[in-house]
């Protein structure tokens, strides 16, 4: 199981995204932890599928680009389970569009999907922190992409980037009440959807681009996101976690 921290049993948790791949391992990590967690996500199914991990984690279906949706969601979640201790705005999708052919539906979707939803859960929740030990955390999940000048991806960029600008500036505005915040920049990992596509050749090409050959798993993201929310974190804020095998 991996270090067992004092922080989070019986201590509510929200994960966005947690329907599958790096929410879901996210959302199971902090219930074997003993948090009760709250899992959004658009996707019923694996919310289902993710709440069948663990009796201590809840299935929460809602549209995350509602923003109306989105506050009932996360109102019933403080409702049903209190205050939060720790807050992981997860939920994003990438879809290479290039530039050229970019609408500005197609641009504006794009941050809505992946970072418009990350202000205002954190805004919803950070009121309604649990500071009972002095220190409650905000986890957010950007993307190495941006950082490598992947193609095709000027939206998806914009909107990962722009999560670490978030980052930076709710960790200045939130850490006077003892709130941490951080994000997580992942590189290739081998999610469920990954899997199902995935080819020797790329699996070859990924471990020769990093510096550790080995595949990143979404049990390798969760922990990171696990610490980052523990009280063994708590004067860690405002950073970026690369955490792509040493690409970047």
């Amino acid at each position: 199981m991996g270090v067992i921290y004092d922080d989070f049993k019986d201590r509510h948790a929200i994960v966005t995204g947690a329907g599958a791949g790096i929410g879901r391992a996210i959302a199971v990590a902090l219930a074997a932890q003993g948090a009760r967690v709250s899992a959004i996500d658009i996707n019923q199914d694996g919310l289902l599928q993710t709440a069948a991990r663990s009796e201590h984690i809840t299935a929460m279906p809602c549209d995350l680009t509602n923003p109306d949706a989105l506050r009932a969601t996360v109102t019933a979640a403080l409702r049903a389970r209190g205050k939060v201790r720790c807050l992981i705005n997860n939920a994003g999708v990438d879809r290479r569009i290039p530039f050229l052919q970019t609408t500005a539906e197609d641009w504006h979707w794009m941050l809505t999907v992946n970072l418009d939803h990350q202000m205002l859960v954190s805004q919803l929740v950070a009121p309604e922190m649990d500071l009972s030990d002095d220190h409650a955390a905000i986890v957010n999940m950007s993307s190495s992409a941006w950082m490598k000048l992947a193609g095709n991806l000027a939206a998806y960029h914009t909107a990962k980037a722009g999560i670490i600008g978030l980052t930076r500036g709710l960790a200045r505005d939130l850490g006077g009440a003892g709130i941490t915040v951080n994000a997580i920049a992942p590189g290739r990992v081998m999610t469920e959807r990954v899997a199902e596509t995935t080819t020797e050749a790329w699996e070859a090409e990924t471990k020769t681009l990093q510096c550790v050959p080995k595949l990143i798993t979404p049990k390798d993201i969760a922990g990171a996101a696990v610490w980052l929310s523990s009280s063994a974190a708590s004067t860690v804020t405002g950073q970026t976690l690369i955490i792509d095998g040493g690409v970047v």
